[in-house]
């Protein structure tokens, strides 16, 4: 068992590789949708769930049709064992949700992952992105943060995960994604703990995590000139998840962007700094 789980292969993360299915999972995304007007939808990151916008979505709810939703994986979403967890994955779940809803010219938010889905949407000419807003989105080759980096190790790395409390697991990555630790919500630490130890849950993380980065990312890259969509790029000055220096690179590599930074800010702006960044968000959508 040990030698078959170390030594296993996985097939390329490549868009190529995963447009080539014939039909997507019948898997239906978990959203919820309040307020009315123009569509504006909003894309967790990684590990979280759509309670990541809880702070701001009421003040964006007066003007827009705001739909945020679980990623799969995550939240009240589906956690299937199939092993499909990587960008290109979402993207097309969050694609069939947008067509089979009628959603039209979306603004779309997305924080961290789910930035990079919203990048992925606005090169499709079949969804018209109107506005992207990215948050602290990951869209180049890094090293993972060492508690990923310690969940991929074969076998040991996976067993620590599973045998370690989801509430610790949780909150260590909120200490190492704030920059005031005074400031995590306590409530959402026990919703993600709750989702962690859901049925499948730390299935669905792992997988997720083992694909974060896709195997083209440098292809990938040279189309990020191909966006023309209106962006705003909102970056917390003292990220240590993604650097800024990574910001700086994003807003060069999008043409039609601006970049702002929340000081005093860590990777989750709209939780640590929710006025600040609403603030920025109502100016430009």
């Amino acid at each position: 068992i040990l030698f078959l789980t170390g030594c296993a292969t996985k097939s390329p993360i490549t868009m190529q590789n995963r447009l080539k299915m014939v039909s997507l999972p019948d898997i239906d995304l978990h959203s919820v949708v309040s307020g009315s007007g123009e569509d504006l939808l909003l894309l967790h990151g990684f590990g979280s769930s759509s309670s990541s916008f809880r702070y701001i979505t009421p003040s964006l709810s007066k003007k827009f049709k705001v739909t945020a939703l679980d990623l799969k994986g995550f939240g009240k979403s589906p956690k299937p064992d199939d092993g499909n967890y990587s960008v290109y994955d979402q993207y097309l779940l969050v694609k069939r949700y947008i067509l089979k809803n009628d959603i039209k010219n979306p603004r779309i938010i997305g924080h961290s992952i789910g930035g990079g889905v919203a990048m992925l949407l606005a090169l499709d000419p079949d969804i018209g992105v109107k506005k992207m807003v990215l948050l602290d989105t990951p869209a180049y080759k890094q090293d993972l943060p060492k508690l990923l980096r310690y969940a991929n190790i074969p076998v040991f790395g996976k067993l620590g995960f599973y045998l370690l409390g989801s509430h610790y697991e949780v909150m260590e990555g909120y200490r190492y994604a704030f920059y005031d630790d005074s400031k995590i919500p306590k409530e959402m630490v026990d919703e993600l703990a709750s989702d962690l130890s859901s049925k499948n849950g730390k299935y669905a993380f792992l997988e997720a995590n083992r694909e974060l980065i896709p195997d083209d990312i440098e292809k990938l890259v040279k189309r990020y000139k191909e966006i023309t969509t209106p962006t705003l790029i909102i970056w917390g000055y003292e990220d240590v998840v993604i650097r800024r220096s990574r910001a700086y690179k994003l807003h060069r590599d999008l043409l039609n962007s601006t970049l702002k930074f929340i000081y005093h800010c860590g990777h989750l702006p709209q939780e640590e700094k929710p006025k600040k960044t609403l603030k920025l968000l109502e100016s430009f959508l």
